[in-house]
């Protein structure tokens, strides 16, 4: 907000209405205190807990920020007619009441002006870490490129975060100069919002020094710097080659090794192991969470992909909620591992060309066979197999990449292709304690742990006789639908009476263990369902439904 602008504007708002003859500096006061009662009023006969809650309806937002400018806008105009600015007057009390009331805490120092770096993208293109060494005040970075150009601003936003970067495409015009005019248009104006900051143009192109040049004339910081890479030196490499004695141990001739050059996208699992050993490889001091992940992310992808920031985002979403994600960077890593890593990722190198290398013939010791054939070990599967079944559902792997950067983690290997994560995973899926179908990940119940059976004994143990099956007893209903079954058979000569209906039932109940009890019940039964009525006097009975 441009205070000076606004109290023109309410200048000139006031000289339309012929208000200034009202407007003297004790009127502007006492209307600012009324104004003030009236912002107080809303908060009044409020309890502090309803006071913070106030805002949250709409309505009474509208109130408060209504009541709130009408202050502002008193304040100013006081301001106005006694000739005080307000920013300078702002910054002297801050200053006395810093002396007045000495802080108890640490203070963050106030922030100073902000550094507007404007990079001509078709003149130069230099990196984040590149253009902070250049210019180490700049705070916004405007890329000013072609409709057509690659930008590769990730570490761009790693430096300065993700919000201070903004690319302005070219209209798409082949004319001479576009971009140049486009460029000095926005500097001023931002230079018209934002006066007493700085300009600093990135560019080798001498064509923006007059236009600079007249912008200090008028006051404002403005300068253009030039950049040009420097190439890193090449160090030349030699082979040395062993000579074998004409009895030599039995040796191991290596296959022509290329450069590594990856084709294939890296999956978001890769990226994020690759941020987790980056993040190891930082010093105590300097380690921890950096303040814009996903663009930490994009800086680690140096393979062609066609949506960067997209796997950016699933990679970072990836550390975010893994167990197993942020908090193993805490974990101190090899030094031969991070000088790796930092080799591999560092963007500063050129890409190598693939060329063979000529066949080396080594010899491998003992203890390195013996390291590069290890396997995975049955206390790794019941380890893992332990940790997975601890783990809550909402916090298991749901997809098999995320299954195997877990299992990777806790095998302490460097790929999730890996002989032992693979053999692991195997073992899992044959013990049914993970399920794979389609990349989708499921977790079926623990078995019942089994007895572990005993070691067969020479002398074979006597033959136990077996124990002949327990025959289940019919229930009630079983027998209702024999007796209903038999009854059906009989059109003439069914019990009329219902002592001969129970004797009947009980012919079929002989099997369960007490055959009158049994009969009572399926009478009852047939009774309730309408199959037999019984007479009034309670001995007869009839069969309504045969």
């Amino acid at each position: 907000m441009d205070l000076k602008a606004l109290q023109a504007r309410l200048r000139d708002f006031a000289a339309a209405r012929d208000w200034q003859p009202f407007h003297s500096p004790k009127n502007l006061a006492m209307a600012l205190m009324v104004e003030s009662a009236e912002l107080l009023e809303l908060f009044q006969w409020l309890t502090t807990e309803q006071s913070n809650t106030l805002t949250r309806d709409a309505a009474d937002k509208e109130r408060v920020g209504d009541e709130i400018a009408d202050v502002l806008l008193y304040l100013l105009q006081l301001a106005d007619r006694t000739g005080v600015d307000v920013e300078e007057a702002v910054e002297q009390k801050l200053r006395k009441n810093a002396e007045k009331h000495p802080a108890k805490h640490p203070e963050k120092p106030a922030p100073g002006p902000k550094g507007h770096l404007l990079i001509d993208w078709e003149n130069v293109q230099p990196r984040g870490e590149e253009l902070r060494a250049l210019v180490p005040e700049g705070t916004d970075v405007w890329i000013f490129h072609g409709p057509q150009q690659k930008v590769e601003a990730s570490s761009h936003r790693l430096a300065y975060g993700a919000s201070k970067v903004a690319l302005v495409p070219r209209p798409g015009l082949n004319k001479k100069n576009a971009l140049d005019f486009q460029l000095s248009y926005y500097i001023g104006y931002i230079s018209a919002r934002q006066p007493h900051e700085r300009f600093v143009v990135v560019s080798n192109d001498t064509g923006y020094d007059p236009m600079l040049e007249h912008a200090c004339e008028l006051g404002f910081d403005a300068r253009r710097v030039s950049f040009r890479r420097q190439s890193p030196p090449v160090v030349a490499t030699s082979v040395k080659r062993k000579v074998k004695a004409a009895v030599a141990k039995p040796t191991l001739a290596l296959k022509p090794v290329y450069s590594p050059v990856q084709l294939i996208a890296p999956s978001a699992a890769q990226i994020a192991w690759r941020a987790i050993v980056q993040l190891r490889a930082m010093s105590t001091a300097g380690r921890g969470r950096p303040a814009d992940l996903e663009a930490f992310m994009e800086s680690l992808i140096n393979e062609p992909v066609m949506d960067k920031p997209g796997l950016a985002c699933r990679a970072s979403q990836l550390l975010r909620d893994r167990p197993l994600g942020l908090g193993r960077a805490a974990v101190d890593t090899p030094r031969s591992t991070a000088a790796l890593v930092r080799a591999i990722q560092s963007p500063a190198a050129p890409t190598p060309v693939a060329q063979p290398l000529p066949t080396v013939v080594v010899e491998v010791p003992a203890k390195a066979k013996t390291e590069a054939s290890a396997k995975a070990t049955r206390q790794d599967v019941q380890r893992l197999a332990q940790f997975l079944d601890g783990l809550a559902p909402a916090k298991r792997p749901a997809q098999k990449e995320e299954l195997l950067v877990l299992l990777q983690y806790h095998l302490g290997e460097t790929s999730g292709q890996a002989p032992r994560v693979t053999q692991v995973l195997a073992q899992l899926q044959a013990q049914k304690r993970v399920a794979i179908k389609r990349n989708v990940v499921s977790f079926p119940p623990s078995p019942a742990a089994a007895p572990v059976p005993a070691k067969k004994t020479a002398a074979k143990k006597a033959a136990t006789p077996a124990v002949p099956k327990a025959i289940p007893k019919p229930t009630a209903a079983q027998v209702a639908k024999a007796v209903l079954g038999s009854l059906g058979k009989m059109p003439k000569n069914k019990p009329t009476r219902r002592a001969g209906l129970l004797k009947f039932i009980e012919t079929h109940a002989t099997k369960a263990a007490d055959p009158k009890s049994i009969a009572q019940q399926v009478c009852a039964l047939l009774e309730a369902r309408r199959d037999v009525v019984v007479s009034p006097d309670g001995k007869g009975v009839t069969y309504p439904k045969f």
